[in-house]
């Protein structure tokens, strides 16, 4: 949609702001390669680090096999060479290592530099596709999207599954096994999946769900004849631990990090499974209102929105690098825009949710819970509904076109 006259000076402005964060983003990540890599400070955080558990991860699996990677007498060492202070779990299912497994058979520096062009690579290519007609005003937004800096800078694989969901969306409607394959992705953190199955049967799209069943078999399958059964039973018995630890007792050291319902509740002092019913009456909701989008058959953004809405919503257990997965209901919204206006509080809303990823950095360096992520997500949530309310039957032109009026 062509941008009003009103609507111009205030777009300029906001594209300056945008190009200007870009570059404080790109300038304050080659900063932080350079001093970590070139000058050897370690005083800040490695660059990479997520990745660097990755890559120990892929070397025990090779040097003793894939059961101990859950183990920190194996890991600790590898990580500890690799410049970590301490030992970080890996809390992933098999079907993760099994994707992971390639990068450690290259020295750590190359495999980081690989894995990172990749997932660019792979999230800019989806991107690409799903702004399509989108007006170019708002492209910078999309490119300075603080999330993708954040997953860059630790080396997280949030990259890669945004990008499985985001193309799984943009093919859903036109090469539905495609789709399916690509929903099938995200068995490399099936958290992220969970809520794909119910959308694809509240709509009706069977054979998006049956590929993506089929080849979600394939792959579990794949990391079965892989690693054998002990990798499967060693990470059934690891998760419940790392559940009670670092998200139920997670502590300053970790809940601030956690922008979900859950960990706001731990943080206010409240019980574990108060903190857990708090958690399920955020979240119910987003589910339902998504199942109704997809049964109601409501336009496409709309769908896709709440899909990814309710997928973050869910989940007690994400962390500040998951937040780049905000981008795509962002984008299917400003897309949205073109059938019926946004209005001045959704356009706060959605500001408010692109700087999300980076006050939720803020909040856990500063051991401080200061995440707005739920209070925003539901507001998306309210927002998503109320645009397909506004272009019911009593909000349509006698030709059947939705009106052009602002929410």
């Amino acid at each position: 949609m062509p941008s009003t006259n009103n609507e111009r000076p205030a777009t300029r402005r906001v594209t300056v702001y945008a190009l200007a964060a870009l570059a404080i983003q790109i300038l304050a990540l080659g900063i932080w390669i350079f001093r970590f890599y070139i000058l050897e400070d370690h005083s800040s955080p490695m660059v990479g680090i997520d990745f660097a558990i990755f890559w120990s991860a892929a070397r025990v699996a090779m040097a003793h096999g894939a059961a101990y990677v859950f183990s920190p007498q194996w890991m600790l060492p590898m990580e500890l060479a690799l410049g970590l202070d301490n030992y970080s779990p890996w809390p992933y299912p098999p079907t993760f290592l099994l994707a992971v497994l390639p990068f450690g058979r290259l020295p750590f520096g190359i495999a980081l530099s690989i894995y990172s062009i990749l997932g660019l690579l792979a999230y800019g290519a989806v991107l690409a596709r799903l702004c399509r007609g989108i007006d170019r005003a708002y492209l910078p937004l999309v490119l300075a999207f603080p999330g993708v800096a954040i997953a860059i800078g630790l080396g997280q694989n949030s990259l890669f599954t945004v990008a499985a969901a985001g193309a799984a969306l943009a093919m859903i409607e036109v090469e539905t096994a495609l789709a399916g394959a690509c929903i099938a992705i995200l068995a490399i953190k099936p958290q992220f999946g969970v809520l794909f199955p119910l959308a694809l049967i509240c709509g009706r799209q069977w054979k998006t769900f049956g590929v993506s069943a089929l080849c979600t078999l394939a792959i579990v399958g794949a990391s079965l004849v892989a690693f054998g059964v002990d990798a499967w039973l060693a990470f059934a018995e690891f998760l419940p631990q790392f559940s009670t630890l670092a998200v139920e007792q997670g502590g300053i050291m970790m809940w601030p990090g956690m922008p979900t319902a859950f960990a706001l509740g731990r943080s206010a002092g409240l019980s574990v499974n108060a903190s857990y019913l708090l958690h399920g009456v955020v979240a119910a909701p987003a589910v339902l209102a998504m199942a109704y989008l997809w049964m109601r058959r409501a336009r496409f953004e709309l769908r896709a929105a709440s899909l990814i809405i309710a997928t973050l919503l869910v989940q007690p257990y994400i962390m500040f690098y998951d937040l780049v997965w905000l981008i795509l209901p962002l984008v299917f919204l400003v897309r949205d825009h073109r059938t019926v206006a946004l209005g001045r509080m959704e356009w706060i809303v959605i500001g408010a949710a692109w700087l999300a990823p980076a006050q939720a950095v803020l909040s856990a360096y500063l051991h401080q819970y200061l995440n707005i992520l739920p209070a925003v997500m539901i507001a998306l949530v309210i927002i998503v509904v109320r645009r397909h309310g506004a272009t019911a039957p009593e909000f349509t032109n006698p030709s059947g076109e939705p009106s052009r009026r602002t929410c």
